[in-house]
């Protein structure tokens, strides 16, 4: 199955025959065999025909729409997934607390465990990183997970593993012109976090795609707690997959040089105040412009972007090994078949989740 990224701006996407046309001032630049089109994502200003939306709605061929730099904005949904059952089953025990802690506890020691393996790689191939002391603190934050009665203990556990990880994630990029403060999500300060943010965001869509097709409702988790417009399960399903695909990466592309700072640049964003929309709670995550600034943010250029998604792409499509089968898959599917694992845990037809852990 075949995923295709739209990049180039101001393009048109036409249906003929059994083919979609990229066109640009006319001239076709790209041709997008239909055969095995897995998902198409969409970035910035790309017109879609008519015709082409049509196709895309009644073949279930997922689309994804970003903005020029990556920041996720929606998608195309045909008729909405047929699995009542499964959702009803969903909603059920998302309600139930025992089983939300139990849920988000295995995510959480998931996660950790796989944040922890990227450190111990890196100490390992690295010398003189020192990062014995960022190891072990991950290492007991796993240990008191199961330990945890409420789900802001596991969040606490979870944040605090992750504050950690970033200070020895920090020690592993050999360019010495690299300088990582620690997480910054928006604006991005520096190239590493605009890697990170892009990463995610491509991430999350790549788990929403499989949350959809599974049948399951995006936006009722148990890790994330439910908020308007918040995709809170597939941010569940994600946490296992950072550290694994997007950090992994984000390390390898400096580190090879495959990416270099060249291939950013700086600009200015209007930043507003995120207000609430009333007392009734409607509108409630309504941006209101009454309070604005200007904020610099590090960004990726043109051929930046379209180096780092080839990049990302090649890591998605990489065979690994299913760790519930032994069988060989791409991550990709790998995410799908983690999805489809929750749907069985969900049920009842299995009695853990597992997370995917990194070796």
């Amino acid at each position: 199955m075949s995923i295709v990224y739209l990049m180039e701006q101001n393009a048109t996407v036409s249906k003929e025959g059994g083919r979609l046309l990229v066109k640009k001032e006319g001239v076709v630049s790209h041709t997008i065999h239909l055969f095995k089109l897995e998902q198409i994502v969409v970035f910035g200003n790309i017109f879609l025909s008519p015709a082409a939306i049509r196709y895309l709605l009644k073949e279930g061929i997922d689309t994804a729409f970003m903005t020029r730099q990556g920041r996720y904005l929606g998608r195309l949904q045909s008729a909405y997934g047929k699995n009542i059952i499964l959702r009803r089953e969903q909603f059920r025990k998302m309600e139930d607390d025992h089983f939300c802690l139990k849920t988000a506890k295995s995510i959480v020691k998931g996660k950790l465990s796989n944040l922890r393996t990227v450190l111990l790689r890196l100490n390992r191939q690295r010398e003189g990183l020192g990062l014995e002391n960022e190891i072990l603190a991950i290492r007991n934050l796993i240990g008191k997970v199961d330990e945890a009665n409420s789900l802001e203990t596991v969040r606490g556990y979870e944040g605090r593993g992750s504050a950690v990880y970033f200070q020895g994630f920090s020690k592993g990029f050999i360019p010495e012109e690299l300088q990582f403060p620690g997480r910054v999500r928006r604006p991005p300060t520096d190239p590493i976090n605009a890697l990170l943010s892009l990463g995610y965001t491509l991430l999350l869509n790549q788990v929403i795609a499989a949350v959809n097709l599974v049948g399951f409702d995006p936006y009722f988790g148990s890790l994330h707690s439910m908020d308007y417009g918040r995709p809170s399960l597939a941010l569940d399903l994600m946490e296992e997959w950072r550290p694994t695909i997007v950090d992994t990466l984000v390390l390898s592309v400096f580190n090879l040089k495959a990416l270099t700072q060249s291939d950013f640049e700086v600009r200015e964003e209007l930043i507003q105040e995120r207000k609430n929309g009333g007392e009734t709670g409607e509108n409630k995550n309504e941006i209101i412009p009454t309070s604005q600034e200007k904020s610099k943010s590090v960004v990726l250029t043109e051929s930046g972007f379209r180096k780092f998604v080839t990049q990302y792409e090649r890591k998605m499509s990489q065979k690994v090994q299913y760790h519930l089968t032994g069988e060989h898959f791409a991550y990709r599917d790998c995410i799908r078949e983690q999805v489809r694992h929750f749907a069985r845990y969900l049920r009842g037809e299995e009695s853990e989740y597992q997370p995917m852990p990194l070796k």
